[in-house]
């Protein structure tokens, strides 16, 4: 492990730890859940470490940590500060600094993104029909976060300019946008998932393959994830048994200045 993956693993074991204390259901997700099974640790070049959480737990979470415990808080789009303009939350470690390079730089710690899991239909095709209307508040944030970048795609670069002009308050939007995911009661669905990812919608998937929160090995830990593993990595990433070209084994993170020993607040 690199020195930033194992400052990430100390803040796992702590957050792992206080959910199951306080009855807080939560699943590692994403690459995060694809390290688990596939090398039951970190992928080897990534470098952050998600989680997700039915929304009812989510919003406990975030009020349980809202100031902070040991040096440990959460941050979400309703926290007062103006510059957190992620429609999901981050659990930080205030001992640290690190530089989120945006539209706009967040300058916080280390952080572990905690992501909203919502309900979102009991059918496929309602599912599909109510993510419209999400994917569309989405697409409005997207372009108001999406940095102008030299040798990015053209389209990329043309929602960065349209996101400057947008009369929009990306924060307010934001807030819009958790309060539509979280419209639907997640215990009064069949179909569930992380309404913003970026794997759109095939982040939606019946409720059951969450299931039981199950034990996995991280890094010589224990962490919780999906029950039906198989299923949820099919869903996100087609063939996950089989290693990407080594050209694509890099990190899609750009932060910068990253100090373990620096406390940002």
């Amino acid at each position: 492990m690199n020195p930033l993956q194992s400052k990430l693993l100390e803040m796992l074991t702590w957050l792992s730890s206080y959910l199951n204390e306080k009855g807080l259901t939560y699943y590692v997700m994403g690459g995060t859940m694809l390290g688990a099974v596939r090398h039951q640790g970190f992928i080897p070049w990534d470098d952050d470490v998600d989680i997700i959480m039915p929304r009812e737990d989510y919003e406990k979470l975030i009020e349980y940590l809202k100031e902070p415990v040991d040096h440990y808080v959460v941050e979400s789009v309703f926290s007062p500060e103006k510059d957190f303009i992620y429609n999901y939350a981050k659990f930080y470690d205030t001992n640290t600094s690190m530089t989120d390079p945006a539209k706009i730089p967040v300058k916080r710690g280390v952080f572990i993104d905690v992501f909203p899991l919502d309900g979102i239909g009991n059918t496929m095709e309602e599912s599909l029909k109510n993510y419209k209307k999400i994917d569309f508040l989405h697409g409005l944030l997207a372009m108001k976060n999406c940095k102008f970048r030299k040798g990015r795609k053209p389209w990329k670069n043309a929602a960065a300019i349209c996101g400057w002009v947008l009369p929009l308050n990306r924060k307010k939007l934001a807030q819009k946008l958790d309060k539509k995911c979280a419209a639907l009661p997640y215990k009064d669905c069949k179909y569930v998932g992380y309404l913003t990812s970026t794997y759109r919608t095939r982040e939606i998937m019946e409720k059951e393959i969450y299931g039981t929160p199950t034990p996995y090995q991280f890094e010589g830990i224990t962490v919780y994830g999906p029950e039906k593993f198989d299923e949820y990595l099919t869903n996100l990433y087609h063939d996950w048994r089989k290693l990407p070209p080594e050209d694509k084994r890099v990190s899609v993170h750009d932060f910068v200045e990253i100090d373990l020993n620096k406390p940002y607040r």
